[in-house]
């Protein structure tokens, strides 16, 4: 039986003024669809006043359906929606078992206009392949607002699939309200595989396109995020500004190769940019984001990674210093003795966030100079907590707690450092702030 099923019609039964159901619109309904397998929704009988399950035989037998080709669904109160709404998507989750790959038809003309809501309901909220298809028996109507017999058909229910499609748009909605962009894009995907109107089609394609730029720019594939956001650069010029200096830094900092010569430095390429220090700021934002969805371990590093970033560029932009092959004649002459026994022949000398710290602060006219040996305590206060942590050297899980008392100051101190770089002038910042989130969708109309 389920294998010569191929199209299967749940269908609201009413009662019939005058007992004739020939021209009821349930029986237009079972001549056009001319399913192979039929639900009937229906009323219990309340004796002696009759149910419209009574009516059930009769619109079988008017188009010839055998016993094994139809049900009956009936609901004890048809007046209670969420009993009737319970019922009907447990019914429509059983044909899908039953008959897999069918095509599910349900029509919500007739019946109570609790049966009406629960049907459309029930078939909205099923998710599932191939989705249910909403129906409709409609004509033309009269003087009294009646249709008028013999105009009825029955018909798809016109932007079904846009009233999907935005049920997926919530969803999405959600998804940015904590920075995921990577289920938005996922949902988002979801509603453009619908034949919806080409308008809706549009928006939700842009909005996808910036998730995914953004969610790119997240898990820092700066490539792909700029030529993302490229296709609409006259809403989004200032973000691939940001985009166009972290690349910069990226290149500098991963370049070994490419050199004009061999004689260039590492992070020769940091000194055309007009503000390197923005990607300090871009892991800051980045650490909040990791924070909102709960993932303090990771915000942790992020600030780590900001604040080590930070004392990396003003070594190099400040006193040529790189600090995973630092040049011990350039470091600080109270310093150079210390740092000389450390060398081994053959190895470069590397400096750790703290050597690093402390190697910035010895110079005399390093504008950072006093705001580093000011905050040495509290910087070693946090790296103590961040040191403890399972992506550094520990096992010890950050909690929200940790985060808000210790993670949060992190991010604090590496901005206070970015303060004083652009209040003595060494630092001309590019407008960098968080990511947009549900204001992605606030073009969907």
């Amino acid at each position: 039986m389920s294998a010569s099923v191929r199209r299967i019609l749940v269908l609201n039964v009413g009662k019939p003024v005058n007992g004739d159901v020939s021209q009821r619109p349930e029986a237009v309904a079972l001549r056009e669809a001319q399913p192979d397998y039929v639900v009937f929704v229906c009323s219990q009988p309340d004796r002696p006043q009759a149910g419209s399950l009574d009516y059930v035989g009769e619109y079988a037998r008017l188009v010839s359906l055998s016993p094994n080709q139809y049900e009956s669904l009936v609901l004890p109160d048809p007046d209670d929606l969420a009993d009737c709404y319970q019922k009907l998507v447990q019914c429509l989750e059983g044909l899908r078992v039953r008959f897999p790959g069918a095509e599910l038809l349900a029509d919500y003309t007739a019946g109570t206009k609790t049966m009406s809501a629960a049907l459309a309901l029930a078939a909205l909220d099923n998710e599932q392949s191939p989705e249910v298809k909403l129906r409709l028996v409609r004509g033309q109507r009269g003087q009294q607002a009646t249709v008028i017999p013999g105009t009825e058909s029955f018909v798809a229910v016109s932007g079904i699939h846009d009233l999907r499609a935005r049920r997926l748009v919530s969803r999405a909605r959600d998804a940015l309200e904590r920075f995921d962009y990577a289920e938005a894009d996922r949902l988002l995907g979801q509603a453009l595989q619908r034949e919806i109107s080409p308008s809706l089609r549009g928006q939700l394609e842009r909005v996808r396109n910036l998730c995914r730029a953004f969610d790119a720019w997240d898990r820092y594939e700066l490539e792909r995020a700029a030529t993302l956001l490229g296709i609409y650069r006259a809403n989004w010029y200032q973000w691939l500004e940001v985009l166009q200096q972290l690349q910069g830094v990226t290149r500098a900092f991963t370049a070994k190769e490419n050199r004009q010569s061999p004689d260039q430095p590492r992070l020769i390429d940091l000194d055309q940019l007009r503000d390197p220090y923005v990607a300090v700021e871009d892991l800051l934002l980045n650490a909040e984001r990791r924070a909102a969805q709960a993932r303090y371990d990771d915000a942790m590093a992020r600030v780590y990674r900001a604040l080590e970033l930070l004392v990396q560029l003003r070594l190099w932009l400040g006193h040529r210093i790189d600090t995973s092959n630092a040049d011990l004649a350039r470091l600080p002459e109270a310093l150079r003795v210390q740092y000389a026994s450390r060398v081994e022949p053959g190895r470069p000398l590397t400096l750790a966030l703290l050597q690093a710290w402390d190697v910035l602060a010895a110079f005399p006219d390093e504008p950072l100079a006093d705001w580093l040996r000011a905050e040495r305590g509290r910087l070693l206060d946090w790296t103590r907590h961040r040191n403890h942590s399972l992506l550094a050297h520990g096992f010890t899980p950050v909690t929200g707690n940790v985060w808000r008392e210790y993670g949060c100051d992190g991010i604090e101190l590496c901005r206070a450092g970015l303060t004083v770089l652009v209040e003595k002038n060494v630092r001309r910042p590019l407008k960098h702030r968080q990511f947009p989130q549900v204001d992605l969708l606030s073009e969907v109309t």
